[in-house]
C-alpha cells in the first residue's frame, strides 16, 4: 500500500511539474512577441535589480530617465510609468529579479499571475455557500483570467493579481475570524494604497466597531515591519515616497469618474463628477453604519461595495484595477445560485458573458496600456455602475439569509419537482 501510494504521488508531482513547465514555456513565447504589454513589470522588476545590484532608489532623480532608457533598449513598446508605490511593494517582484533575462522574469512573473488569479477565485468561492459544478468552474476561471481587466492586468505585469489574491484571503480570514491573517493580508494589500485604500479603511472601521482589534493591530505591525525592513536599503524611503505623491509631474495613471464623464461633457463633466462622488460617499457611509455590526454575509455585501464603488469615489484607477471586482461578482452569483437554483445558473451565464464581451468591447477589442480617451471612460464608467446594480439586486439577499419556509420551499422543494 506504501509503495503504491509513493507512485500515486510521484505521478500527481510529475503532472503538476509538467503543467506548470508548459505553462511557463507558453507564456514565454506570448510575452516574447507581446512588446506592447508588460511596461509596468519592467518598472518594477528593474527598480528592484536597481536597488539590489547598486543601491539606487526608485524615488531618486534620474532613475525613471534610466529606466526609460533600459526599455528602449530591449524594444519594449509599453508606455513607462515612474515607481510611484511605497518601497515595500517591490517585495512583489523580489523574487524574479535573480532572473537577468527579462522575458524569462515576465513570464515566470506571469505564470505566478495567473495562478494568484485562479486562488483569488477559489478563495472567494470559499467565502460563499456556492460550490459550483465542474463545467462551471470551467466557464468561471476562463473568466476570471479572459475578462479584459484581468487579460490587461495579466499582459501588463501588474501586481493587481497578486493584489486580487491578498484581498480574497483578507475577506476569507475575516470571516474564518482568522484576524492574525485578516490583518497581515490587508497590511499587504497596501502596496497600492489607492486601489485598495477604500476597503482597508472600511475593514479596519468594521474591526473596531466588532471588537476585532486583532485585525487592526496585525495591520499596523505588517506596514510598520515591511516599512523598517526597506528602510534598510533606502532609510529616506518614506520621505522620497511622499515628496514623490506631492510634487509629481504627471498624476497616477487611469481616469476618476470625474475626468471620464469630462471626456463626454467636457463643460459640466468634472462637476458631474463632483456630484456622483458626493453621492456615492454618502451611500457609501449610510450602509458602514447599517451593516457596521451585522454578519459575515452582510459585510461581505458591504467589502464587496467597498471594491466596485472605488472608482466612482473619485479614485484614479485603470481597466486592470477593476480585476478587484472578482470577489463581489462571486458573491452575486452565489446569491443567484442560492435563490433561484437553475434560473440562477442561466443569470451567471449571461453575466459573465456579457461583462467578458462588454469590456473587450468597449476596449476596442485591443491589448494597449494607453486606451483612447473614450474607451478608459467607458471602462471606468459602466463596469463599476453595472457592478453597483447588481450588489444592489442582491442587498436583500445577503443581508436576510433565506430562513422562512417560502424561502427553503422555493430552494429545496419546488424545483427538485419540477426536474422529475
Amino acid at each position: 500500500m506504501k509503495r503504491s501510494n509513493f507512485w500515486i504521488y510521484g505521478l500527481i508531482f510529475l503532472t503538476l511539474a509538467v503543467s506548470i513547465g508548459l505553462v511557463v514555456f507558453l507564456n514565454y513565447r506570448l510575452v516574447q512577441y507581446q512588446r506592447q504589454t508588460g511596461s509596468e513589470f519592467f518598472v518594477g522588476w528593474q527598480s528592484v535589480r536597481l536597488l539590489l545590484q547598486e543601491g539606487v532608489s526608485p524615488y531618486a532623480n534620474g532613475t525613471a530617465q534610466r529606466i526609460e532608457q533600459m526599455a528602449t533598449e530591449i524594444g519594449l513598446d509599453g508606455i513607462l510609468a515612474p515607481f510611484n508605490a511605497p518601497l515595500y511593494a517591490l517585495i512583489l517582484y523580489l523574487p524574479f529579479a535573480i532572473v537577468k533575462d527579462f522575458s524569462l522574469a515576465r513570464a515566470l512573473a506571469l505564470s505566478v499571475a495567473e495562478i494568484s488569479m485562479g486562488l483569488a477565485l477559489f478563495l472567494s468561492l470559499r467565502l460563499t455557500t456556492w460550490r459550483p459544478k465542474a463545467w462551471m468552474w470551467g466557464a468561471l476561471i476562463i473568466f476570471g483570467v479572459g475578462w479584459f481587466p484581468s487579460a490587461m492586468a495579466l499582459l501588463s505585469g501588474s501586481v493587481i493579481p497578486a493584489l486580487v489574491l491578498i484581498v480574497a484571503l483578507a475577506l476569507w480570514a475575516v470571516r474564518m475570524r482568522r484576524d492574525e491573517i485578516a490583518g497581515v493580508a490587508l497590511g499587504l494589500a497596501t502596496v497600492r494604497p489607492h486601489v485598495a485604500g477604500i476597503l482597508i479603511g472600511m475593514i479596519l472601521l468594521w474591526a473596531i466597531f466588532n471588537r476585532r482589534g486583532l485585525i487592526v493591530l496585525w495591520f499596523f505591525i505588517t506596514v510598520a515591519l515591511l516599512s523598517l525592513f526597506f528602510a534598510l536599503f533606502v532609510p529616506s524611503w518614506p520621505i522620497e515616497y511622499l515628496a514623490m505623491l506631492i510634487t509629481r509631474q504627471r498624476p497616477l495613471p487611469g481616469l476618476a469618474v470625474g475626468e471620464a464623464l469630462k471626456v463626454f461633457f467636457p463643460g459640466v463633466g468634472m462637476r458631474l463628477g463632483v456630484a456622483v462622488s458626493g453621492v456615492m460617499g454618502v451611500v457609501f457611509l449610510v450602509e458602514l453604519m447599517f451593516h457596521r455590526r451585522t454578519g459575515s454575509r452582510a459585510f461581505l455585501w458591504l467589502a464587496s461595495l467597498s471594491l466596485v464603488a472605488t472608482p466612482w469615489l473619485g479614485v484614479r484607477l485603470r481597466p486592470e484595477d477593476l480585476s478587484l471586482f472578482l470577489p463581489a461578482i462571486v458573491l452575486v452569483g452565489s446569491l443567484w445560485n442560492e435563490r433561484w437554483r437553475y434560473t440562477g445558473l442561466f443569470l451567471i451565464g449571461a453575466a459573465l458573458v456579457a461583462l467578458g464581451v462588454g469590456t473587450w468591447g468597449v476596449a476596442g477589442w485591443q491589448i494597449v496600456e494607453k486606451l483612447p480617451p473614450q474607451n478608459l471612460a467607458l471602462n471606468v464608467l459602466f463596469v463599476p455602475l453595472i457592478g453597483i446594480a447588481l450588489l444592489y439586486w442582491v442587498r436583500w439577499w445577503a443581508i436576510r439569509p433565506p430562513s422562512v419556509w417560502m424561502d427553503l420551499i422555493q430552494q429545496e422543494d419546488i424545483e427538485p419537482l419540477l426536474e422529475e
